[in-house]
C-alpha cells in the first residue's frame, strides 16, 4: 500500500492553494495567466489588477464550485495527514461535503435588495414596459437579470453587463420594427473575464476608453457537431474587435505553417461615442476594481467543510465500538457470532468490553461547527438564523441590522445607478427617452400587528394624523398591498363620503316636505317653537299633543 506524505502546504492562503479561476482550455490552447506586462501584444493577458484580484476570487470559487470542486481539489482544501495512506485519505475525502452557506447568502441579500423589485417611471413607459419582460432575448425579465447580477457582485466584489444592439439594418417603418422584435439586449459579463482594460489619463477611477474580456462561442459543425472557441472581445467607444485562439495548422505550401495564437477574428464600429458597458459594485476600490465583501464569509464556509469532515470521519470511525475479549482462547474450534442470542464464554479470569471513545470527543468537535456557523451568520450580508417575530427579539433584531441595512443601501443605490445606466444607453440604441430607475430601500419585513393597528386607527380617528400618512403606514406594514395608488384611495373615500352627505341630506328633506304635507305641530307654543309640554315628535301616525 502506498504511503503518502503529508500534503500540508508551507505557506498557508497562498493563492496556490485555491482554485485559479477563469480560463477554460476548451481549444486545446493554452489558458496561462500571463501578465500584460510581459506580455504587451497578447490580448488574453491579465492587467496587474486582475491579477491582484484573483486572490480574492480564489476561496469564493471554491465555495461555488461545491462538492464536486472540494473532491476534485481535495487535496489544496483538506491536507493529508502525515502517514495518511491513499486508501485512508479517499475513505475520509468521500464522506466530505461544501455547506453552501456563501451561495445562501448572497442570494438572501440580493433577494431583500430586490424584494420590491425595480420601479421605473416616466419616460417611453409602454416600451420600457414591453422591454423589461424580455432584456436578453431568451424571455428573462429585468429583475431577474438584475438579481443574477446582484449575486455575482456581492460574491466577487463586482459584475459588469454589456448593452448590446443587433447589426442589422435599421427599419424602415415602425411596423417594420415590430415585426423583426429588433430591440438593445443585455450581456451578462462576470468579473473573472474581464482581462484588462485603459480609463481616460490613465485614472484609477476614470472612464473606460479600452477594455478587453473573454468569451466562449459555439460554431456549428456538420449536421450535429459544434466547434467551441475561445475569444478576447476588445470595446473602444465606437468600435470593436474580436480575437480567436487558433492552433497551429500547416499550410498548402511550404513555409506558409499557421503559428498557434490570437488572430483577428472580426470587427466594426458602433452608433455609440460610449463603451456601452456598466457595472455594477458591491465594494468599489476604482473603475473595474473591487475586493468581495464576503471573502472572509468564503474562509469560514472552508473552515466548516474542513472542520465537518473532520467530525463526519470521526463519527463513521469511532461511533462503531470495538469488542475486546480478555482471556478468550483464539484457536478454539467455536466461531464467535454476536448478536442478542449470542453469549461469550470466557474462562474465570477472563473479561469482555467495548472499546469506544468518549463523547467529550465528539461535543468538542461540535462546538467548534457551531462556533463557525455563528461567525458566518454575523459576517454574512444577510442572516442566516430562524426567524423570531416577539417583540424583545423583533427589537433586538431591528438593531442588529442596522450596519447590514447601511451596506445594503450602497449597494441599492449602486445598482439602481447601473440600471439607469442601461436604460440610458439602450434609450440611445431604440431612440426612446429612457424612465426614472428607482428600488425601493425597504430591506425588512415591516408587518404591523394588531395593536399597531389600532393605534395608528386611533390616531386618524383623533384627527392627530392625516388620512393619507395613515394609508401609507398600512402600506408600508404591508397591511395595504402595494398596488394599491394611495391618492386614489383618498380620491375615492372623499367621493364616497360626499355621495353618502348628500344622501342624507335627500332624506333630511324629504322627511322636512313630508311633515309639512301631512300635518304636525301647527298650533300652540310648540308651533311657536316652545321646550314646554310634551317632547313627542309629531308623525303621520301620532299628531301629538297640539294637533287639531
Amino acid at each position: 500500500m502506498t504511503v503518502s506524505g503529508s500534503t500540508y502546504p508551507n505557506v498557508v492562503g497562498t493563492p496556490g492553494n485555491y482554485i485559479k479561476p477563469g480560463g477554460y482550455n476548451l481549444t486545446g490552447g493554452p489558458e496561462d495567466y500571463s501578465s500584460a506586462q510581459a506580455a504587451p501584444e497578447d490580448p488574453a493577458a491579465r492587467n496587474g489588477a486582475v491579477l491582484d484580484m484573483m486572490r480574492y476570487w480564489s476561496p469564493i470559487n471554491i465555495c461555488i464550485s461545491g462538492t464536486d470542486g472540494l473532491h476534485q481539489y481535495a487535496e489544496q482544501i483538506i491536507p493529508r495527514e502525515p502517514r495518511e495512506d491513499d486508501d485512508a485519505y479517499e475513505r475520509r475525502i468521500f464522506h466530505a461535503t461544501l455547506p453552501p452557506f456563501l451561495q445562501r447568502l448572497a442570494s438572501q441579500a440580493a433577494g431583500t435588495i430586490l424584494r420590491k423589485g425595480i420601479h421605473m417611471e416616466g419616460g417611453d413607459e409602454e416600451y420600457w414596459k414591453e422591454w423589461a419582460k424580455d432584456v436578453t432575448g431568451d424571455g428573462t425579465p429585468l429583475n431577474e437579470f438584475c438579481r443574477k447580477t446582484l449575486v455575482d457582485a456581492l460574491l466577487f466584489g463586482h459584475s459588469s453587463i454589456l448593452v448590446d444592439y443587433s447589426a442589422e439594418s435599421p427599419p424602415s417603418t415602425l411596423a417594420e420594427e415590430l415585426r423583426r422584435g429588433r430591440k438593445p439586449y443585455l450581456v451578462s459579463v462576470p468579473c473573472q473575464e474581464i482581462r484588462g482594460w485603459r480609463t481616460e489619463g490613465n485614472r484609477t477611477a476614470g472612464q473606460l476608453t479600452m477594455v478587453r474580456y473573454s468569451e466562449r462561442v459555439s460554431v456549428p459543425e456538420g449536421d450535429f457537431g459544434e466547434e467551441i472557441y475561445e475569444q478576447i472581445r476588445v470595446l473602444r467607444p465606437g468600435s470593436y474587435q474580436v480575437y480567436r485562439y487558433r492552433d497551429e495548422k500547416p499550410g498548402p505550401g511550404a513555409g506558409q505553417n499557421k503559428k498557434a495564437g490570437w488572430y483577428l477574428q472580426s470587427g466594426g464600429t458602433t452608433s455609440l461615442d460610449e463603451i456601452p458597458l456598466v457595472t455594477v459594485y458591491s465594494n468599489r476600490i476604482g473603475t473595474l476594481t473591487s475586493k468581495p465583501p464576503m471573502v472572509e464569509v468564503a474562509e469560514l464556509n472552508l473552515a466548516y467543510a474542513q472542520r465537518f469532515c473532520d467530525y463526519h470521519h470521526a463519527i463513521h470511525v469511532g461511533a462503531q465500538p470495538i469488542l475486546c475479549l480478555k482471556g478468550f482462547d483464539p484457536d478454539n474450534d467455536s466461531d464467535l457470532g454476536l448478536s442478542v442470542n449470542t453469549a461469550v464464554l470466557l474462562p474465570p479470569d477472563g473479561d469482555a468490553m467495548y472499546v469506544e471513545p468518549t463523547s467529550d470527543a465528539y461535543e468538542s468537535q461540535l462546538k467548534c461547527l457551531q462556533t463557525l456557523e455563528e461567525q458566518i451568520r454575523s459576517l454574512g450580508v444577510s442572516v442566516l438564523a430562524k426567524q423570531n417575530i416577539t417583540n424583545v427579539a423583533a427589537e433586538s433584531k431591528r438593531l442588529d441590522r442596522i450596519d447590514t441595512d447601511s451596506i445594503m443601501a450602497i449597494i441599492s443605490e449602486d445598482l439602481s445607478r447601473a440600471v439607469s445606466d442601461l436604460l440610458r444607453i439602450a434609450g440611445k440604441y431604440a431612440g426612446k427617452e429612457p424612465p426614472e430607475v428607482t428600488i425601493p430601500k425597504d430591506y425588512t419585513n415591516r408587518l404591523l400587528d394588531g395593536n399597531q393597528i389600532t393605534a395608528m386607527l386611533q390616531l386618524q380617528m383623533q384627527n392627530q394624523i392625516s388620512q393619507e400618512t395613515l394609508l401609507r403606514i398600512l402600506q408600508e406594514g404591508e397591511v395595504i398591498p402595494p398596488y394599491v395608488e394611495i391618492d386614489d384611495e383618498i380620491a375615492l373615500t372623499k367621493d364616497a363620503v360626499q355621495e353618502d352627505f348628500d344622501l342624507q341630506l335627500e332624506q333630511a328633506e324629504a322627511m322636512g316636505s313630508l311633515e309639512s304635507d301631512e300635518g304636525g305641530v301647527s298650533s300652540g307654543d310648540a308651533a311657536d317653537g316652545s321646550q314646554t309640554g310634551s317632547q313627542t315628535l309629531p308623525t303621520p301616525l301620532r299628531p301629538g299633543k297640539h294637533a287639531d
